[in-house]
């Protein structure tokens, strides 16, 4: 018999690789798009998911940090 090991993972990490993904679709998009027009959309919408990831990022971090506890 096999043991499985079962990872959950958290929502932040869920919505980050979620959106590094569809930046990463949008730009092989990107590339393969032969219109300007259909360019300069695209580059908006990576604009606007990249923002989203930082401040996700952001977040997160700064989310870590108030469990920390300084040390007497």
């Amino acid at each position: 018999m096999e043991d499985m090991v079962h990872f959950i993972e958290n929502p932040e990490t869920s919505t980050l690789r979620l959106n590094t993904d569809a930046i990463s679709h949008l730009g092989n998009a990107f590339l393969e798009a032969d219109d300007a027009d259909l360019k300069l959309q695209l580059l908006e919408l990576i604009k606007r998911h990249s923002d989203f990831v930082l401040d996700t990022s952001d977040k997160i971090i700064s989310r870590q940090r108030l469990h920390m506890k300084a040390v007497k």
